[in-house]
C-alpha cells in the first residue's frame, strides 16, 4: 500500500502532466479537455496549477528523503512545460521562418515517403521563392536546411496526424494531408519540449563542473535571460531549441565519461556527435571536446612507449568516427537523395567568407551580437576562464569550440542571422555557457560572502547613479518639477543619460578601443562602430541621408532638417562637415547630391571636398538637384571615423538677397552623401 507521501507525489505529477496535455491540446487541436468538463480556466491559470503541482511533487520527494538534483530538475522542467505552452498561446507562436523548411522534410517523409520537397513547398505556399524549385542533379527541389529537426519533431507530428484524423472524422474542416494546424502546431510543441530537455541536460552538465545550486541558478538565468527564451515560446519551430538539446546531451555525455570511456561509450558519444551535426551542421565543431581528450590521452600513452595501449587508443578513435557517421547518416542520406552526393553544399546556402570573418560583430555588435544582446552570458565566459585553474584540458576544449563557433558564425555572409532575436546561431554554445555561468555564480557567491560590505556598497552606488541621472533630466528640463511624471518615461530618460555618459558596457571590448583610436565618446562609438561602411564585402558602398537618419554623422555647419516634396535635406553653411565611418581605407568615389542657394544674379557656386584635411579639386554646384562626384585616393582615408568637409565658395542670407526674410547663412541644400569603392 502506497504511503500518503507517495500518493501525493503521484497525484501532483499527474496534475502537472494533465495540465501540459491540456495546453498542448489547445495549441494543436484548439480544444481543451478542462473546458470539456465545464471548467473555464485560462492558459495562465492552468500553468499556475502545474507550477503548484510541481512544487508539491518536489516537497513530497524532500519529505520522503528521496530528493535528488536530477529528479528535482526534471519535475521543475515538467512544470515549466505548461508555462511555456501558455506563453506560446499568448504570443501566437506558429510555423514560420525556417520552420517551413524543416516542416517540408516532415511532411515529405510522412506522406510521400521521399525527400523531394517540391510538392511540399507548393502545399506550404512557397511558390514566391523560385530558387527552391531549381532542380538539383537528382531532379529534386533545393534545400539548405538539415534533416535532424524533422526527425526530432516526428513523434509530435504523428500526434498531430492523430488529432487531425480525429477532428476530420468528427466533421471538422481539418485537412489530413499534413498541412493543417494540428501538424503545423506540432512543431511548436516539439520545440518547447526538446528545449526543456536540453536545459535538463545543461543542468546536469553544469552540476558536473559546479555546485548544484550554482547549476540551478545558471540554468534558470540563461533560460530566462538569453535569446533562447524567444526560440522556446515565440519562434519554437526554428531549430535552435532542438540544437540546444542535441548538443547538451552530447556535452553531458562527454563530461560524465571523461574519467575513462568504455568502447560502448565511445560509440554512443560518436552517434550523439553525428546526430547533433544532423540537427545543425555547425554543431560538428563540438567533437573537438572528446577529440582533445583523445589527443591528450594518445600523447601520454606515446610518452610511455606502451604500443598495445597506443593501438587501442587508435581503435577507440576509429570507433568514435564510425559512431559519428552512423549518427550523421540521416543527413548523409538526405544529401545523397537530393544532390546525388554523400556530402553536399546547397547552392542556396549562405555564402561562407572564410577570409572575412566578422567574429567581433557576432559577439559585440548592436546588430544581434551574442554578448551585446544577452549580457548575462558574460558570466558563462568568466566561468570558463576560471575553469582553467581546475581542468585545463576541459577549459582549452571549451574555448576552442567557442572560438571556432564565433569565427564560423562571423564568416557567414549574413552574420547577423537576418531578422533574428539575439545571437541565435550560438544556440549550441549555451550548454557550455550555462556550465561556465554556474562556476561564475559559485565564485561570485563565495566572494560576496567574504566581502558583504562591498556588495552593499555596490547596491548603494546604483542608487546614487539613479539620483545623478535623475538630476540630469531635471537640468535638461525633461523632468517636470511641478507636475506628476510617468515613472517609465523618467527611467527611459535616465537610461539615455547613462548611455550618453558611459556608452554600452557590454560592447566595450570593441567600442572602447574604437572610441580611443578615433577620439570619440563610448556612446558615439556604440552607434558608429556597428554602422561603419565597407564592413560587408558584398556592399562596397554606404550612404548618409542628410536631413533624414543622419544621427551622429552631421557635425558643424548644418541647419535643421527640412523636406522638399519628399526629399529630406539640410541647408549647409559655407563650411559643413560630415563624419564618414569606414571599416578600412580604400579608393572611394564620393557623391554629394546638392543644389546651390541661388537668386537672380547669383554668382556660380563651387564646393571643395576635403577628406581628413586633404582637399580635392573644386566642383560646380548648380541651382537644381544634381550629384557632385569626386574620386579620392586610398591614402586620404583611414579605418574608423573620417571627417569629410564641404567648403563652398560663398554663403548668403536670403534676407540680404531679397528672396525671403530668412536670416540663416545658406550655401547649398544637401540631400545625401554617398561613398563607393572605385572599381
Amino acid at each position: 500500500m502506497r504511503s500518503p507521501t507517495t500518493a501525493a507525489l503521484l497525484a501532483s505529477l499527474a496534475v502537472a502532466v494533465a495540465c501540459a496535455v491540456d495546453l498542448a491540446g489547445r495549441s494543436m487541436a484548439r480544444a481543451s479537455w478542462i473546458a470539456a468538463l465545464g471548467i473555464d480556466a485560462s492558459p495562465v491559470i492552468v500553468a499556475l496549477v502545474a507550477a503548484l503541482a510541481g512544487a508539491i511533487a518536489v516537497g513530497c520527494l524532500r519529505r520522503a528523503g528521496r530528493l535528488r538534483p536530477g529528479q528535482c530538475a526534471a519535475i521543475v522542467l515538467l512544470a515549466c512545460f505548461p508555462a511555456g505552452m501558455a506563453a506560446q498561446l499568448s504570443l501566437g507562436a506558429r510555423l514560420q521562418s525556417d520552420g517551413f523548411y524543416y516542416f517540408a522534410f516532415l511532411r515529405s517523409m510522412w506522406f510521400d515517403g521521399d525527400l523531394n520537397l517540391a510538392n511540399d513547398y507548393r502545399l506550404l505556399r512557397l511558390e514566391d521563392k523560385p530558387h527552391l524549385f531549381t532542380p538539383t542533379p537528382t531532379g529534386y527541389a533545393q534545400t539548405a536546411w538539415s534533416i535532424g529537426p524533422a526527425i526530432l519533431a516526428s513523434p509530435f507530428f504523428g500526434a498531430g496526424h492523430v488529432i487531425a484524423r480525429a477532428q476530420s472524422s468528427s466533421g471538422h474542416q481539418v485537412a489530413v494531408d499534413g498541412t493543417s494546424y494540428p501538424y503545423r502546431q506540432s512543431l511548436c510543441v516539439a520545440g518547447l519540449f526538446w528545449g526543456l530537455v536540453g536545459l535538463f541536460f545543461s543542468f546536469q552538465l553544469a552540476r558536473r563542473l559546479a555546485s548544484t545550486a550554482g547549476a540551478a541558478v545558471a540554468t534558470t538565468a540563461v533560460a530566462l535571460g538569453s535569446f533562447i527564451l524567444w526560440y522556446l515560446v515565440k519562434e519554437p519551430t526554428m531549430a535552435h531549441a532542438m540544437s540546444l538539446c542535441a548538443v547538451a546531451a552530447f556535452c553531458c555525455a562527454w563530461a560524465w565519461t571523461r574519467g575513462g570511456r568504455s568502447t560502448t561509450q565511445w560509440v554512443m558519444l560518436g552517434v550523439l556527435g553525428g546526430f547533433m551535426a544532423a540537427v545543425r551542421w555547425q554543431n560538428i565543431l563540438f567533437v573537438a571536446l572528446p577529440a582533445l581528450d583523445w589527443l591528450v590521452g594518445a600523447v601520454r600513452i606515446a610518452r610511455t612507449g606502451d604500443r598495445p595501449a597506443l593501438v587501442q587508443q587508435g581503435k577507440v578513435g576509429l570507433i568514435f568516427l564510425a559512431g559519428a557517421v552512423v549518427g550523421l547518416s540521416p543527413q548523409l542520406y538526405a544529401w545523397k537523395a537530393i544532390y546525388g552526393s554523400w556530402f553536399a553544399v546547397s547552392p542556396i546556402s549562405p555564402e561562407i567568407r572564410w577570409w572575412d570573418s566578422r567574429w567581433r560583430d557576432v559577439l559585440w555588435s548592436s546588430r544581434n551580437g551574442l554578448l551585446a544582446f544577452s549580457p548575462l552570458l558574460y558570466a558563462g565566459v568568466v566561468g570558463v576562464i576560471a575553469l582553467w585553474r581546475r581542468d585545463r584540458v576541459a577549459a582549452v576544449a571549451i574555448w576552442t569550440v567557442f572560438v571556432l563557433m564565433a569565427f564560423l558564425n562571423g564568416a557567414v555572409a549574413d552574420w547577423w542571422a537576418g531578422a533574428a532575436y539575439g545571437g541565435r546561431r550560438f544556440d549550441s554554445t549555451l550548454p557550455l555557457l550555462i556550465a561556465g555561468a554556474a562556476i561564475c555564480f559559485d565564485l561570485a557567491a563565495s566572494w560576496a560572502a567574504r566581502h558583504p560590505r562591498i556588495v552593499v556598497g555596490g547596491a548603494g552606488l546604483l542608487l546614487v547613479v539613479g539620483n545623478l541621472t535623475l538630476m540630469d533630466s531635471a537640468v535638461r528640463g525633461t523632468l517636470q518639477l511641478e507636475a506628476p511624471n510617468a515613472v517609465g518615461d523618467v527611467m527611459s530618460r535616465q537610461a539615455a543619460t547613462l548611455h550618453r555618459w558611459v556608452g554600452y558596457p557590454f560592447s566595450y571590448p570593441v567600442t572602447l578601443p574604437f572610441a580611443w583610436r578615433n577620439g570619440i565618446s563610448p556612446a558615439e562609438a556604440d552607434v558608429l562602430w556597428p554602422t561603419r561602411f565597407l564592413a560587408d564585402s558584398s556592399r562596397p558602398y554606404g550612404r548618409i541621408d542628410i536631413g533624414g537618419d543622419d544621427g551622429l554623422a552631421v557635425r558643424e555647419g548644418w541647419h535643421p532638417p527640412e523636406n522638399d516634396q519628399g526629399t529630406s535635406f539640410r541647408w549647409a553653411a559655407r563650411n559643413a562637415s560630415v563624419r564618414v565611418t569606414v571599416d578600412h581605407a580604400a579608393p572611394l568615389r564620393v557623391q554629394v547630391r546638392a543644389r546651390a542657394f541661388t537668386w537672380p544674379g547669383a554668382p556660380p557656386q563651387q564646393v571643395v571636398l576635403s577628406v581628413n584635411g586633404h582637399p580635392q579639386s573644386p566642383q560646380p554646384v548648380g541651382g537644381a538637384w544634381e550629384v557632385v562626384v569626386v574620386e579620392t585616393p586610398e591614402s586620404h582615408w583611414r579605418p574608423g571615423v573620417n571627417l569629410l568637409m564641404l567648403t563652398f565658395d560663398y554663403a548668403r542670407r536670403p534676407s540680404e538677397t531679397g528672396v525671403s526674410a530668412d536670416q540663416r547663412d545658406l550655401a547649398a541644400a544637401v540631400d545625401y552623401v554617398r561613398i563607393a569603392v572605385v572599381p
